[in-house]
Parts: structure tokens; C-alpha cells; sequence
């Protein structure tokens, strides 16, 4: 068996030399597999893998092609080799919570044409192949939706590659540098591609359209950098060697490296033969924008002089237009809207005017913002003014802004919906659930996988009905052996006939009842007889009863006399009296028993809650005993065990959080302890309730603890952006919010402020920031296999709070006979827009996932002072 790593999320998957298909544990993706027949093999596509997944598609393709080049008939090699070459990533769907494909390499050649791609499906059979066309089909209609977003962008001149953020998640020199050159080149009228800006109302899963088209459409490419390493960066490099295919196609285009703070001859090879810039020179603005100019322009006509038509009474307000949308640029609404008056007022139907209006009420700077709005704007009276007046274009461009509004609010809420109903399906466990999630889905027909699922939920509906109409229906019978409870019960069976063995046991209720009715019968046949010969023997009992009643009479009733005497009044005097002694003697416990033994005869009732007084009152005052001594724990457990008894409970709590201390001083590694209190039950009416922690680690007089429970639901960084430990929101709310909510002020006094220490991730060099000084913070990854020694150890079920806080359980795994969950670890994962995490089944997710998800729990940990 060889370890082959999922080439979706990364997980392990031992695997046999004959498999070519199999499902992750992890990612739960079903997926081709090579055949491997050596670990030097499979060493090979994990190395692939491992590039493709963090986005160094050629570093993947050369490993791929190597493999192909000793085996041409490895399917999987090819296959792999076409992902490479069109950049395929699986990313989590967080509302279905499958893996879909992205596509960061689009080309205007199809994917089911790529000779590897055709090469794959060729070399395999049976559920392989089928696996192969099913996703090939897949991304190819992802490349289709790419191409189609892609040509409704306009053109652009100059697309500006740089890389963004350094391995701290903090913006490098180089993006400063190039939004100067972005600035420099807009206001001589270019159209520029400028990541920063261009894509800042976009969410990542929807860039590559408009890195496609601004890549196929732009003539000059300008590379930044201040750093050998920056211009070699993963997706630098995927943006400047696209672009280097273009080129070869089109020769009109051309690549403008610009460097600054490093030697020339430090460039790429491939960039290092290109005609580049010093940024550090004088002039250097000045030359770029005359070298771009002259490349954009190269293919414009020559411009023809057109008659400027005068209208009489109307002065120029283009100079007023502009200013009006420069002040918009700047986010100065008020000047802007006035300046628009301005232009009303000499040409009152000017539909750019309009627009400006519109712009300066909905704040939005530029037009190509106007789809970012939140609601649609059809209902603006300067929005009606502009259509009324604007040619084509400009009611284009209104109607398709509000157009795409409305559907991107449909389908965000078609997708909150199926989202919810996604949860409540997956927590569902009774008819009336089943059927909320179904009617959930049955309102959004047609969205994703919304009929299938409904039909599911309905179907889930009605087995819950059945079962427990079939439970119900067994209780009848267990509950009386009675005629109506199985007539009843057969009614109930009646109802679901052909469920479970229901027939069966309508036939085992008639039986029944056919045995109640013979044994009925033939008590009362039996009882006509008794009574008739009670009757005969009767008449002949009295006939000799006259005889002898004169003698016998008197003696009887001496002997009744004496029988009535010994056991009602002598034996029960004499056991009375032995109870007596018992109490006198303080063995209370026998004394009950006696006393009990006499049903209630004289004050025995009395005596008894007489002695327990007396232990009551014997432990109570051996509690109390106990404080004195300082032995809190047997001190604080004698009184619970009290339930109540004077003020036992009051004492109790007095000495609760002594007795929390005192406990976790006595813990030892692996033990459970309480300390603090939080919300856990959903249930608020009840207040809240104590937290139970798992002790990780005891060093002197402190010990390190991890809530046993995921506590709650909350996102590592409410922003989807690159953070740290130090700097993300997570780690504000547990210093802040949680700490104030679960621990009093004796308690948080007891919690050490300790200093986080900023551990990398085992396996990638993203920055984790700075060391930190909390109260209460997450693990990390080095912490979390340090303290946990497997898989099992570091499943999480989470609280009903934290459920209903969002948290995402998974029923496939369980600890406690609880489902689940995913949790949150400190340390950053590939990306520092990515977050370390706990799968539901314990496996440590390094490569991360993004910071803002809102389904991931959270386990607070904390070091606590033992005090001396």
C-alpha cells in the first residue's frame, strides 16, 4: 500500500497498486488515481500535486511530462498535465460543501481538446474514463462561463503585473510603485489593468475573467519589482508567462520589466532578454509612458479633424463633466452633484449629467462600480432622467448595472436560502424538520441540487413518520396486555402497512387478543362454577354449625383475642423499642430500617425523619468541618450531596470557584476540570453553563487547558484578507467578548496573560506575525500535534450554542456519540488569507482555508495560575 496525497485538499490515501479510483476521506471528493507500483512513484505525483494545489502549474507540468516521458501510457500523468496547463484548482463550495474546479489558465482552446486531456480518457476504461469525461465536461463549462464573463470587459492598453502582499500579509514596495505608474498612465487617457483597484469589488473566485480578458486584450504588459523572488512569485509568474504565450501569437504585444533596488541581470531569464527599466533613473516615468504610448498607439488610425458643431447659447461643459467626475473619483459627492447642476443648467437633458447625479447619490466613484451597489437604483429619479435622455450607451450601462444587481441579490439569496436549508437538513431528526428543509428547498426549484435534496427531505420526512407511528404503535402493545391497547395499536400498524414488520405485528396484536378473550372466558366459567359449589357447601355448613355454635363460640373468641394481641400490638411494641434504642445509640441508618419495617406503626414516621435529620445534620456539620480545614474538594462534595439541606447549597457556592481551583491543582494531564461559565444549552432561560476544559499540559504552578467543547462559532478574520494571529479578529473577541462573558473577575485574574509565540506552519513559509501576549488564545499547529497525539484525540463536538452560532457538524464522525465539527488553529496556512483548521475527523488541515468562512467552531485555550 502506498500513501498517494489528495490531489483536491491534500489529505492522505493509502492506496493499492491496482486502484484507479477512490473517494478522499478527508475532502470526501471522489477522484482518479494513478497506478502506483513503487513509492519512488508515488513520491513523484505527490510532488506534482503539491505544486499544482499551491499554484506553481509549471514547476507541476515539468514534473507531470517526466513522468509521461517514462510511462506515455500513465492516464493519470496526462491528466494532470492538462490540469497544469489550464491552471485547475478545486475549491470548497461552503453552502454544498463540495469541491469545485477553478480554472486560473484560461485559453481560448478548449479543455476536451488538449491533447493530454484526449490522451486520458484514451488510455482509461470503465468508471476511470467516465470519472475523466464527467470532470472534463465540468471545467470545460467553467472555461466556457470564464470566456463568457471575459468578453463582456472592455479593452485594455497596459496590464500591470507586481506582486501584492510580502510573506508578513503586508503590502510590499512594488504595489506602491506600480499604483504610481497605474496613476501616471490613466491620466494620459490609457486603460489600465490594475489588480489592486481593477479587482477591488471582486471576491477571488472571480478574477480570472477579468485577468483573461485585461491579459488577451492589453497591448503592453508592465512587470514591477523590487525582488528577484517577486518577479518569480507563483502568481507573477503565472500573469508575465501567459502573457509570454500571447506574445509568441501576437508580436504587437510586448513585456516592459521594470526593476528597482536590484541588478537587472537578477530577472527572470525570460524577462532578462527584454528591453527593461531602472525605476530608480530620472526620467524613468516619462520614458515608460512614451514607450507605452508609442506601442498603444501604433495600431490607431490617423486621426481625421472633425467639425466642432457650435450651438448657440450653450457654452463648453466638458471641462465641467470632468471635474464633476474627478470630484466623484475622489469620493466628494457634494461638489460633485453640483457640478452636474452646472451642466443642467445649460443643458438640462444631458444624460452624463444624470449619471453623475446618480453617481454622487449611490457614492460611487467610477461607472463601472454602478453593479456593486447593494440594491438596484431603478427608482432614482436621476436614473429615469438619465435613461429618458441617454443614448445606448448610457442606458446600457444603467439597465445591465441594475439588471446584474438584481440577479446577483436573487441568487445570493436563492443561495442563503439553500444554504440554511443545507443546515437544516444535516440537524434534522424529526418529520416536522425533514419537512422545514424540504419546503426550504421546494423554494428555490431548480437552484443547484435544490430538487434533488427536497425529494430527499421528503422521503426522510416520511420515514420519520412511519417510525414513529410504528414506535407508538409498540408502546401500545408493551404498555397493558389489555384488549384496547392492541386494538389500538393494530390501528396505529393499519396506517403504515408494508412498514418494517408492521403486518406482523397487527397478526401478533389479534392473537393477543384472542388469548384475553379465551382466558377471560374461562375465568368466568370458572368463577359460575366456584359459586355454585360455595353455595351447597354452604347449606351444609350451616346446617352443623347450629350444632356446635354453643361450645365453640366462647373459645374462638378468646383465641382471636390473643391472635389480634401479638402481632398488632406485643411484636410490634417490642421492634418499636429495639428502633428507639438504635436512634439512642446514633446508628441511624439501622434505626431507619426498623422503623420503616413497622409501616407507620405509633410515631415510626416521625422517628424516621427524626434520624435522618440526624446524618443530615452529622455530614453537614463534617462539611463545614472540612472548610475549616481547608479540604475544599471532599468540603464542597459533602455539601452537593446534601441537595439542599440547610444552607448547604449557599456553602456549596461560596466555595465553588476554591473548589474549581482546588480540582485543577489535583488534575493531572488528560483530566477534565470547570472553570468559568458560558451559554451551551441554547437555552438562555437557564442561564449559563460551566465549562468543561481538557488539561494539555501542567508546568509548576500553572496549568495549560483547551475547552473539551467547540464554544462557538465565530470567523478567524471578519474580512476576507491577508492576517495574522496578531492582527486578525478572532483573537480581539477572545480577549474581549468571550473573556468578559465566561469568566468573573476572581477568574479572569486567575488566567495567566502568557506570551503566544508566533509558530510557522510546519509545512509552508507563510508569515505568522508577530509573538503576542493574551489571556486566552488558539493552538497552533506545532502546539496542537504536540498535545494531541492522534486523529481521534482531536475530534471536537461542538456545544447547541456553538450549532446554533453556525457551526458545521459532519454525522460521519463522532466523539461522545456527538457529531463533529471543524475548529480554528492559530497558525496561518498557504496563503496568509488562510487560516489553519481541524477537520471534523481530527485531521489537521495545514494548507488552510480562508479567514472569513463562518462555519469553522472555536476551542479557546489559556494557561491558569494554580496560585501556591
Amino acid at each position: 500500500m502506498a500513501i498517494l496525497k489528495c490531489k483536491i485538499c491534500g489529505g492522505d490515501m493509502e492506496i493499492s497498486a491496482d486502484k484507479t479510483f477512490g473517494t478522499c476521506e478527508y475532502c470526501g471528493s471522489t477522484m482518479t488515481l494513478p497506478k502506483i507500483d513503487d513509492d519512488v512513484h508515488a513520491a513523484a505525483f505527490n510532488r506534482g500535486n503539491h505544486f499544482r494545489r499551491t499554484g506553481e502549474f509549471d514547476k507541476a507540468l515539468q514534473v507531470y511530462e517526466k513522468i509521461v516521458e517514462e510511462d506515455p501510457n500513465d492516464a493519470e500523468a496526462h491528466w494532470c498535465c492538462a490540469l497544469c496547463r489550464f491552471g485547475i484548482e478545486w475549491v470548497e463550495d461552503p453552502g454544498t460543501m463540495e469541491y469545485l474546479p477553478t480554472c486560473h489558465r484560461v485559453s481560448f482552446d478548449p479543455f476536451k481538446e488538449d491533447v493530454d486531456c484526449k490522451a486520458a480518457i484514451e488510455l482509461s476504461d470503465g468508471i476511470t474514463k467516465r470519472q475523466y469525461q464527467k470532470d472534463a465536461a465540468r471545467i470545460s463549462e467553467v472555461q466556457k462561463g470564464i470566456l463568457a464573463a471575459s468578453q463582456n470587459e472592455k479593452p485594455f492598453d497596459v496590464f500591470i503585473c507586481y506582486k501584492e502582499s510580502d510573506e508578513n500579509g503586508k503590502r510590499t514596495v512594488d504595489s506602491t510603485l506600480a499604483q504610481d505608474i497605474y496613476y501616471q498612465l490613466t491620466d494620459e487617457g490609457l486603460r489600465v489593468f490594475f489588480a489592486r483597484i481593477t479587482l477591488e469589488d471582486k471576491t477571488g473566485s472571480e478574477y480570472e475573467p477579468y485577468i483573461f480578458a485585461a491579459l488577451n486584450s492589453a497591448k503592453v504588459m508592465v512587470v514591477v519589482g523590487t525582488k528577484p523572488e517577486h518577479f518569480n512569485a507563483v502568481w507573477v509568474k503565472n500573469e508575465w508567462a501567459r502573457f509570454l504565450s500571447i506574445v509568441k501569437r501576437d508580436r504587437k504585444k510586448v513585456i516592459l520589466p521594470c526593476y528597482r533596488d536590484m541588478d537587472p541581470y537578477d530577472l527572470p531569464e525570460q524577462l532578462s532578454i527584454l528591453q527593461s527599466y531602472d525605476m530608480s533613473k530620472i526620467g524613468f516615468m516619462q520614458d515608460l509612458i512614451r514607450g507605452i504610448k508609442k506601442i498603444t498607439k501604433a495600431d490607431e488610425p490617423n486621426a481625421t479633424v472633425k467639425e466642432t458643431v457650435v450651438v448657440s447659447g450653450n457654452t463648453n461643459i466638458a471641462p465641467l463633466l470632468k471635474r464633476a467626475f474627478i470630484f466623484l473619483e475622489d469620493g466628494n459627492w457634494t461638489e460633485a452633484d453640483e457640478y452636474c447642476e452646472k451642466v443642467l443648467d445649460q443643458d438640462p437633458e444631458n444624460a452624463e449629467a444624470y449619471v453623475g447625479k446618480l453617481m454622487a447619490e449611490l457614492h460611487v466613484r467610477r461607472q463601472e462600480h454602478l453593479s456593486t451597489c447593494e440594491e438596484p437604483f431603478d427608482d432614482s429619479n436621476n436614473y429615469q432622467k438619465a435613461i429618458r435622455f441617454g443614448d445606448d450607451s448610457i442606458i446600457k450601462l444603467l439597465v445591465g448595472a441594475v439588471d446584474y444587481i438584481n440577479d446577483r441579490n436573487k441568487n445570493t439569496r436563492l443561495s442563503n436560502i439553500f444554504a440554511n436549508a443545507v443546515k437544516v437538513l444535516n440537524s434534522a431528526r424529526t418529520e416536522k424538520e425533514f419537512k422545514n428543509a424540504a419546503n426550504a428547498f421546494q423554494s428555490i426549484p431548480g437552484y443547484k441540487k435544490a430538487n434533488e435534496l427536497a425529494k430527499i427531505c421528503i422521503e426522510k420526512a416520511e420515514i420519520c413518520r412511519k417510525d414513529e407511528i410504528y414506535t407508538a404503535a409498540i408502546s401500545r402493545m408493551n404498555w397493558s396486555n389489555t384488549i384496547s391497547s392492541y386494538e389500538e395499536a393494530i390501528k396505529e400498524f393499519n396506517t403504515i402497512s408494508g412498514w418494517k414488520d408492521a403486518d406482523e405485528k397487527v397478526n401478533i396484536c389479534k392473537r393477543k387478543i384472542e388469548e384475553i378473550k379465551a382466558k377471560e372466558e374461562a375465568i368466568r366459567l370458572e368463577r359460575e362454577r366456584q359459586a355454585e359449589q360455595w353455595r351447597t357447601e354452604a347449606e351444609k355448613r350451616s346446617k352443623r354449625n347450629k350444632k356446635t355454635a354453643a361450645i365453640v363460640i366462647p373459645v374462638i373468641a378468646v383465641i382471636i383475642i390473643i391472635a389480634i394481641l401479638i402481632p398488632t400490638v406485643i411484636i410490634p411494641t417490642v421492634k418499636y423499642n429495639h428502633a428507639v434504642g438504635l436512634y439512642n445509640a446514633t446508628k441511624y441508618d439501622e434505626a431507619i430500617t426498623a422503623f420503616k419495617e413497622l409501616n407507620g406503626y405509633k410515631d415510626s414516621e416521625a422517628q424516621i425523619t427524626k434520624c435522618e435529620t440526624a446524618i443530615n445534620d452529622a455530614k453537614y456539620n463534617a462539611a463545614v468541618a472540612l472548610i475549616e480545614k481547608g479540604d475544599i474538594i471532599n468540603a464542597y462534595e459533602s455539601l452537593i450531596a446534601l441537595n439542599g439541606y440547610k444552607d448547604s447549597t449557599q456553602k456549596a457556592n461560596d466555595i465553588f470557584s476554591q473548589y474549581n481551583m482546588a480540582k485543577l491543582k489535583a488534575a493531572a494531564v488528560g483530566d477534565i476540570v470547570y472553570f468559568g461559565s458560558y451559554e451551551q444549552d441554547n437555552n438562555k432561560s437557564n442561564g449559563k453553563e460551566d465549562i468543561e476544559w481538557l488539561v494539555l499540559a501542567k508546568e509548576g504552578n500553572k496549568a495549560l487547558v483547551i475547552s473539551k467543547y467547540a464554544l462557538d462559532c465565530q470567523q478567524y478574520n471578519t474580512s476576507y484578507t491577508s492576517v495574522t494571529w496578531e492582527t486578525c479578529s478572532l483573537r480581539k473577541w477572545l480577549n474581549g467578548t468571550f473573556l468578559s462573558a465566561a469568566f468573573n473577575s476572581e477568574e479572569q485574574n486567575s488566567i495567566i496573560s502568557s506570551t503566544v509565540t508566533a509558530d510557522k506552519n510546519p509545512s509552508y513559509s507563510t508569515s505568522p506575525g508577530n509573538n503576542t501576549t493574551d489571556k486566552v488564545f488558539l493552538l497552533s499547529i506545532t502546539e496542537v500535534n504536540k498535545y494531541f497525539s492522534s486523529d481521534e484525540a482531536r475530534k471536537c463536538a461542538p456545544t447547541d450554542y456553538a450549532i446554533a452560532q453556525g457551526a458545521w457538524t459532519i454525522d460521519s464522525y463522532k466523539t461522545g456519540g456527538r457529531a463533529t465539527c471543524w475548529w480554528w488553529l492559530r497558525s496561518p496556512g498557504f496563503y496568509s488569507d488562510r487560516a489553519a483548521r481541524v477537520y471534523s475527523s481530527g485531521y489537521i488541515y495545514d494548507y488552510g482555508y480562508r479567514v472569513n468562512y463562518c462555519n469553522d467552531a472555536v476551542r479557546p485555550a489559556m494557561w491558569i495560575d494554580l496560585g501556591k
